[in-house]
């Protein structure tokens, strides 16, 4: 092995030097024209990356080498070395020699070494895939498409980066559903009626480990609309909703700790997936505030869900209604409707302030034939009772805790409008779904976890082979 070791740093630092003297004279002939010099710089970096990962592709490769036992009658595979194969890597394409292994008595060919890296029927490493599809959530498949060419020299057409994109949400959506199994699935039953734990065996889908210990937490939703592909019956494009969850620490200052979940699915399943993640995390004993607006889907919901929860209703979505109820009350653009208008958050935040609001309202609701319209005016005044329990401004802001929404309007913002929103932009279901999972991840600080997760998953597959060193027999 120290041979082959010493073999391949003296052809890397050969091909090295052909590389950087290349780049000397390019600087020389630039004279003074350091364009010239970067663009030079770039050439060379971009040939020193596929020199580097082949020789360390090589080397991986050679020191993997061994005998394997066929997975499925238990005899020794035989390998045989193949032509160069050219593959693309995180760090740039690449090329090495793979090695088929044959099973003489079952006639089979495996590739273990192909597994264990994602090269399976696939040019791309899992590395590979991980970097194109996160950069495939962020910006237009295009764009991604041009800036692997120009800045990795990477040939990979926006076509491969959506179907990439769909495999990298893939391997987060079923970390995902293996977790809801494990809560919310048949044989969760069967294990807790066992008195063991369900969700001991699935893994975490985020690190809750930089809290502190007993600072009370937000729990919150939210959905937004998607353009689709699909025309309607008026000819204009139909729109979809998706979903979005939020478990962040309540204090401003944690903000940077927050973890997102997103996807276009049914109410149940963004609540099946946001309870579960809070359950693995172990925080039932923690303080925590559900804060949304006023959809029924949400408050449906939510004290089933996290009935430990103290329910707040978003105060500037309360102001809306409050400003609608005095138009409804007094006459839209009247002295005392813009007054109303004005002050209904600092109404709100006074300690009697939401059940002030609701007696002056249902006094002038007395005399309906006094007020601009009362039919309005009844629906405002319902909806205000409906939440009057979720409206404890004051007594939560003399604890420093939130009163608004504002942290999942924001994450709606990052997760779906800056990306899936942008002009001209339509969308299938798959499609939409695929970018708002990696980029949940993403922001949560979760996407590295999954992807070495998947990577460490593929390896122990491939560890159904029996390992001993061999020698290539061709």
């Amino acid at each position: 092995m120290q041979t082959i070791h010493r073999e391949a740093c003296s052809v890397l630092q050969q091909q090295a030097a052909e590389i950087l003297g290349g780049f000397s004279q390019a600087a020389v002939a630039s004279c003074g024209d350091f364009g010239m010099v970067e663009e030079a710089a770039h050439a060379a970096l971009l040939k020193l990356r596929f020199v580097v990962m082949s020789a360390g592709l090589a080397l991986s490769s050679q020191s993997s080498r061994r005998t394997y036992q066929c997975p499925a009658c238990g005899k020794a595979l035989h390998g045989w070395g193949l032509a160069e194969r050219r593959v693309v890597t995180a760090e740039g394409e690449a090329t090495y020699r793979p090695v088929r292994c044959r099973c003489l008595g079952c006639a089979q060919d495996y590739y273990p070494l192909e597994e264990a890296n994602g090269l399976s029927g696939s040019q791309f490493t899992t590395g590979a895939k991980a970097l194109i599809g996160k950069a495939g959530a962020q910006s237009p498949y295009a764009h991604v498409s041009e800036w692997l060419l120009e800045e990795r020299g990477l040939p990979v057409s926006a076509k491969e980066v959506d179907r990439t994109v769909r495999e990298v949400s893939s391997w987060r959506r079923q970390e995902e559903d293996r977790l809801r199994g494990a809560l919310f699935g048949e044989e969760a039953a069967h294990l807790r009626a066992a008195g063991e734990d369900p969700l001991e065996a699935a893994a975490p889908l985020f690190e809750f480990g930089q809290w502190e210990a007993h600072a009370p937490a937000k729990i919150s939703v939210d959905g937004a609309m998607v353009r689709s592909c699909v025309k309607g019956a008026d000819g204009n494009l139909e729109w979809f909703e998706h979903r979005a969850g939020m478990i962040a620490p309540a204090g401003e200052e944690a903000s940077g700790q927050a973890a997102y979940v997103g996807g276009v699915c049914s109410p149940d399943a963004l609540f099946d997936l946001l309870a579960a993640a809070w359950r693995k995390g172990g925080h039932l004993q923690r303080p925590s505030l559900f804060v949304a607006d006023g959809a029924r889907w949400i408050w449906e919901r939510a004290a089933l869900y996290f009935p430990e929860a103290v329910q707040v209703l978003d105060i500037y979505h309360a102001g809306e209604h409050v400003a609608s109820a005095a138009n409804a009350c007094w006459g839209e653009g009247s002295a005392e409707a813009l007054k109303w208008r004005r002050a209904a958050r600092e109404m709100l935040l006074l300690p009697e302030g939401p059940r002030d609001i609701l007696r002056t309202l249902m006094r002038a609701l007395k005399k309906p034939e006094h007020v601009a319209d009362a039919t309005q005016l009844r629906k405002e005044l319902r909806y205000l009772y409906q939440h009057r329990h979720r409206m404890r401004y004051h007594a939560l802001k003399q604890q420093g805790l939130p009163v608004g929404s504002g942290a999942m309007e924001s994450a709606i913002k990052q997760l779906s409008v800056q990306r899936l929103r942008q002009p001209g932009m339509k969308w299938t279901r798959e499609g939409a779904d695929a970018v708002l999972r990696i980029r949940a991840a993403h922001l949560s600080g979760a996407f590295n976890q999954t992807v070495q997760r998947q990577h460490d998953a593929l390896k122990q597959a491939a560890q159904r082979y029996d390992t001993k060193p061999f020698a290539l027999a061709g």
